[in-house]
């Protein structure tokens, strides 16, 4: 069966990243031969366009100077993105993307979270002839900062999240997005955000705690999703999102 497995950061060609394994592995860390670079200005263009002011795109990804973080180093946020005036404008967005108000998480379990990254693994084989053939999804990945503003509507980027490196795939019966980004939030602000908004999209939500991760995910009909966050020094939550199927 096609597993999804979370490699822990510190194992990764670059840091930070969600690495992906379906039907065999692959790192979204590093681009291989085969995978295509997108275009400088129309990724940030995309992003965006999509999204607004809700994200921030890393200028490693748009081509841009000024970068919140460095291509092989940890996501990192600007001064101004980590004042308590920033962090309450990130929340009061939350909020108001969940309706007016954030719902408490629920009590985690201290398990590990390889159910709930499989079920994303699963739903990104969306059609007879994926599943019946297993493709490995995440090899169709392409890399493009867009990636973040095709997100489902119900499970965005954190508001104002700093965007770092962003893949994903509608090629061959796959439908599979990976977004890394970082926010100067806490651990437990984006977990009751994805919460929240599972609950009011109409997905099932679980919440676990898995070494250094806290881990939601869960499902509705035939898409998934699941998010990695953990905490990183200099005021940084560092995010892995996961969304598939359709």
């Amino acid at each position: 069966m096609a597993i999804l497995t979370k490699v822990p950061a510190q194992h990764s060609a670059a840091p930070h990243l969600m690495l992906l394994a379906l039907a065999g592995s692959l790192a979204l860390a590093g681009c291989n031969a085969k995978t295509k670079k997108p275009d400088a200005a129309e990724s940030e263009a995309a992003a965006s366009g999509g999204l607004g002011d809700q994200i921030v795109v890393d200028p490693e990804m748009s081509g841009e100077s000024g970068g919140t973080a460095g291509k092989d180093g940890p996501v990192t946020l600007k001064a101004a993105d980590r004042t308590p005036a920033a962090i309450s404008a990130a929340r009061k967005s939350a909020a108001d993307a969940a309706g007016g108000k954030l719902l408490p998480a629920p009590v985690p379990q201290k398990a590990s979270a390889s159910a709930l990254a499989q079920n994303a693994a699963t739903a990104a084989q969306v059609s007879d002839s994926a599943r019946a053939a297993k493709t490995d999804c995440s090899a169709k990945v392409q890399y493009s900062a867009a990636w973040a503003a095709k997100l489902p509507a119900a499970i965005p980027v954190y508001p104002r999240g700093a965007v770092k490196e962003a893949a994903g795939t509608d090629a061959d019966g796959c439908a599979l997005r990976v977004v890394n980004y970082g926010t100067a939030v806490s651990p437990e602000d984006v977990v009751s955000f994805y919460y929240s908004m599972a609950q009011r999209g109409g997905y099932t939500a679980e919440y676990r705690i898995d070494g250094g991760d806290h881990v939601i995910g869960g499902r509705k009909a035939g898409q998934a999703y699941v998010a990695f966050v953990r905490k990183l020094e200099g005021g940084v939550t560092e995010v892995d999102l996961v969304t598939s199927g359709k």
